[in-house]
């Protein structure tokens, strides 16, 4: 099978598209989409409907930096009201998914979940975000709930090791409930405690000492990454920022704890541009295949949604170089050759693995794909497993069924 040539996006439309359709859209299709919604006055009822469909508002919020700003306003007014209607319960797990999915099904997603976004919305809101965080705090995940989870299952999300960011800061969790205020490093504790893993931190709270002082102290005895940002930063302000490193390391020593080393990520290289949103800004480089920051295929939980993801090149369909795309259900629907991925993923679990296939070199501003296709992947419905092939556009090619443990492959007929 030949690789499948991108679609053309469409432009504005007077007819209504279904919620289907409406989940398979492109961002900048999403856009445009909204856009015919406001030109005939539907904009604000179809967001009324959409904030209490969970897909739809997840899908909505999450490139919701894409959005005209009159639309991003009106959508988290919106998600503001509701959420004063059906307030979040402090004995359930995050977006009280235990409504959702069976103890099957809760054990086989925790067990793959390699990313959590304990925000959503970022106090930086880097203009060059590779993953369109919106600037602006606007909801957390609350720490009863993420106590929770962590404490339920532990021992799935041991498998992952999520990180806990994505389109966010990590140093930007607060969480509130009733006396106690809960910051990162105590959801970062219930990692270690009830998971058995330190999880890396990547941070562009470059100025606080006292994250810094975190980042520099060794918080278990598991190995693990920390990392600040530093990409385009200015000889001067690089030193000063290894200065207050090495002043929390020589602090923490004194004390007499064990620092953990802090690497300065990025200081080589300028801003990587061409991905996300900056995907429309950037000229087209031609026969060169570009990657995202995105580093893992699995699932990605957010206060707005859970999410399946797959790492591909960028393209005007995924310009984040991954498909994302919220998983709704588990069913038992077979995955077959053919079967747009996107689709598959919005009714089964992939798989967690680590996915990284991008490079940058000295003076390029973007990076370089280096992954090969067609692309592995294990993914998992109600009863079956299966090892799939996909193309650079994010179809299936080849699907074997996995039989058992010892993954001896049958293939399903098409």
């Amino acid at each position: 099978m030949k690789f499948r040539p991108e679609r053309e996006v469409p432009q504005h439309t007077d007819e209504p598209l279904s919620r289907d359709r409406i989940l398979n859209l492109s961002p900048q299709e999403t856009v445009n989409y909204l856009g015919s919604l406001e030109e005939t006055g539907d904009l604000e009822s179809f967001l009324e409907d959409a904030a209490e469909d969970e897909a739809l508002k997840a899908h909505l919020s999450y490139w919701e930096k894409w959005l005209e700003k009159d639309q991003q306003a009106l959508l988290e007014k919106i998600i503001d009201r509701k959420k004063e209607i059906y307030p979040l319960k402090s004995e359930s797990l995050p977006l009280e998914l235990e409504k959702k999915f069976t103890e099957k099904q809760l054990e086989m997603i925790f067990s793959n979940v390699k990313a959590i976004q304990l925000t959503f919305g970022c106090s930086k809101g880097c203009a060059f975000c590779g993953f369109d965080a919106i600037k602006g705090v606007r909801e957390h995940i609350p720490y009863s709930q993420l106590a929770n989870m962590f404490q339920r299952y532990g021992k799935e999300l041991s498998k992952g090791e999520p990180f806990l960011y994505w389109a966010s800061e990590p140093s930007d969790y607060a969480s509130k409930e009733g006396l106690e205020d809960r910051t990162y490093e105590d959801v970062h504790e219930l990692a270690v405690q009830y998971a058995g893993y330190d999880p890396g931190v990547t941070s562009f709270n470059l100025t606080d000492k006292k994250w810094i002082d975190f980042m520099a102290r060794k918080t278990s005895a598991y190995r693990t990454g920390r990392r600040l940002s530093v990409f385009g930063m200015k000889e001067e302000k690089l030193q000063a920022l290894q200065h207050r490193v090495r002043e929390s390391e020589e602090e923490i020593k004194f004390s007499g704890k064990k620092a953990q080393r802090v690497s300065l990520f990025g200081k080589e290289y300028k801003h990587v541009k061409g991905m996300g949103k900056t995907f429309e800004e950037e000229e087209d480089v031609e026969d060169v295949p570009k990657a995202g920051i995105a580093c893992v295929d699995g699932v990605l939980l957010t206060p707005r949604g859970l999410f399946n993801l797959f790492v591909i090149p960028i393209s005007r369909e995924y310009p984040q170089g991954v498909i994302i795309t919220p998983l709704e259900k588990i069913s038992d629907d077979p995955v077959k050759s053919g079967d747009e991925l996107r689709e598959v993923m919005r009714r089964s679990v992939v798989e967690g693995e680590y996915s990284h296939a991008g490079a940058i070199s000295k003076g390029e501003e973007f990076q370089r794909y280096f992954g090969r296709f067609p692309k592995k992947a294990k993914v998992s419905t109600a009863q079956q497993r299966y090892s799939v092939s996909v193309d650079k556009y994010g179809y299936v090619l080849e699907c074997k069924l996995i039989e058992s443990d010892g993954e001896n492959l049958t293939t399903v007929e098409k």
